[in-house]
């Protein structure tokens, strides 16, 4: 009989129960980790959007800018201030009046 017991394979047993620490560590680092994916990918969409929004405040400010600037040339056009200075009977001084210090 003894030999019948050699042929019999044991099975192996178990030396010690699984841990479970390890598979849970790892789902929080991969949950983490796509969790801080998710946050940097929608910060940078609302930096797009924001980068957007300043971009068409940008071109309107240059818009006004430039139809200040065409504003500013009529109102300031020699012909324009002639018209305005004869209509308030301004005109140029009479002999004398300017007088120019040494």
């Amino acid at each position: 009989m003894h030999r019948a017991k050699s042929k019999l394979k044991a099975r192996p047993q178990p030396s010690a129960k699984r841990s479970k620490l390890i598979p849970a560590l790892l789902g929080i680092v991969i949950v983490a980790t796509g969790f801080v994916t998710l946050m940097i990918r929608l910060e940078v969409t609302q930096e797009g959007y924001r980068l957007s929004d300043l971009r068409a405040e940008r071109r309107d400010l240059e818009e006004r800018n430039r139809r200040l600037k065409l504003e500013v040339a009529e109102l300031s056009a020699h012909e324009r201030l002639r018209a305005i200075a004869a209509r308030t009977g301004l005109g140029p001084p009479p002999a004398g009046q300017v007088v120019v210090l040494p």
